[in-house]
């Protein structure tokens, strides 16, 4: 299945003129890789292709927690669990963030939090999905070295607007991917 792997601009960054991207057919091996304004992104190829954003290091911050027992992953309170584990740490308001949990996470056990301005991240994927280049899976650029990747949860439905919907698993990128999208 081919993966298009697009690296979103940061917050605060002027609107991106150019994508950077790599295409790869078999998620190993790039084919195509570059730089280019969002409607000259290219096509998966074929039905079933992916469309994968990076979210940059610099937009994320991290965060272990202690989810209490009776908090998975599709709790009805798991957001408001998070507000209140993460209140004291976060520099912005709770209620503006997305947060991504990782994967495989047990309530009553330590997991990983990653958090980002929730306006940003949906600008970025609606400006994809405005392209006709929907996100499939959002990928942290560098994830805590204990953690194996993020889930993208959607907490809520306004976290990435309505049409978006976020599938909750990732992928690991290969090194000749990230090496291309480090070009």
């Amino acid at each position: 299945m081919s993966t298009l792997i697009v690296f979103l601009s940061p917050p605060g960054a002027p609107p991106a003129a150019d994508y950077r991207y790599a295409l790869t057919l078999d998620g190993h091996a790039v084919t195509d890789h570059g730089s280019v304004p969002l409607a000259l992104l290219p096509h998966t190829g074929r039905t079933g292709g992916d469309v994968v954003a990076v979210v940059p290091a610099r937009a994320l911050s991290w965060h272990r927690v202690t989810l209490p027992k009776g908090t998975g992953a599709n709790s009805p309170r798991l957001r408001a669990v998070l507000e209140g584990l993460l209140e004291e740490r976060l520099l912005d308001d709770p209620a503006a963030l997305h947060f991504a949990l990782e994967p495989g996470h047990r309530p009553g056990q330590p997991v990983w939090v990653a958090a980002c301005n929730r306006a940003w991240l949906q600008a970025a994927v609606l400006a994809l999905e405005s392209a006709n280049r929907p996100v499939a899976r959002i990928v942290p650029e560098f994830a805590p070295p204990d953690a194996v990747a993020v889930n993208v949860a959607e907490l809520g439905s306004e976290a990435c607007g309505a049409h978006t919907r976020m599938v909750a698993s990732v992928m690991s990128l290969s090194r000749s991917v990230l090496t291309a999208l480090a070009q």
